[in-house]
């Protein structure tokens, strides 16, 4: 997953994370903030047959007071203006014409409130992806939840690469507690990324990870969609 973005077309992350899924032949599916989609990225997606896109939030604006943690649809938002805020991004999403995308939504800071959950189906939602392992057991069985669970960047003081042991540790600890079964065991180990702030040694680190998960088949790559077919 790739998330974080304006989608302004001259910017190069989806570009990178284009190519990056082209010479994988894995998919991305890129967080795509409703606001204001920039009318340059329907073409670009349309040549990148592996790329799909999703709702994250609608401005990526907090709504939260002080000292909570940032949350554009967290504890503290009347409902109400969650739900029109979701509901008029998702509508925007299918206006803009971009191709393969899905109902799926991405809270900005990948915070979204407890009392937010139990709606997005009625909203028109069919899966939710944030980050860390998924509750079980899910909190809407109606609804498909497809987090990630390796973070490669560092945020502070500033975005980095937060190097190689930390985030194959991230890979290593969630395949652990599947296969302990601390965590659900059907739930695929993913990756995020956020293209507009990459540094260029995070892409390194993807392009190698994902060329070393794709040798001799050691893994699968899995398309959300095949998720949400599958329910």
């Amino acid at each position: 997953r790739s998330s974080g973005s304006d989608s302004p077309s001259d910017r190069p992350g989806p570009c990178r994370a284009a190519a990056l899924s082209a010479r994988h032949a894995a998919p991305v599916h890129l967080a795509v903030i409703p606001h204001q989609i920039d009318p340059g990225l329907a073409a670009r997606l349309d040549a990148a047959p592996h790329v799909w896109s999703m709702p994250h939030g609608f401005r990526h604006k907090n709504h939260e007071p002080k000292p909570a943690r940032a949350s554009e649809m967290g504890m503290h938002r009347p409902l109400e203006d969650t739900r029109a805020d979701l509901v008029e991004g998702w509508r925007r999403m299918q206006a803009a014409g971009l191709p393969r995308t899905l109902a799926v939504q991405v809270p900005p800071w990948t915070r979204i409130g407890d009392k937010v959950v139990p709606h997005l189906v009625d909203w028109g939602f069919a899966g939710l992806s944030g980050f860390g392992p998924r509750p079980v057991p899910p909190v809407d069985h109606r609804l498909v939840q497809v987090n990630a669970h390796v973070e490669p960047l560092r945020w502070r003081p500033d975005a980095q690469f937060a190097g190689d042991e930390k985030v194959l540790g991230q890979a290593v600890e969630h395949l652990r507690a599947r296969r302990e079964g601390t965590a659900d065991r059907d739930e695929p180990t993913g990756l995020v990324t956020h293209h507009l702030q990459t540094p260029e040694e995070v892409w390194d680190f993807c392009d190698t990870f994902a060329g070393r998960l794709a040798f001799k088949g050691r893994a699968r790559w899995i398309e959300i969609a095949e998720l949400l077919r599958n329910t």
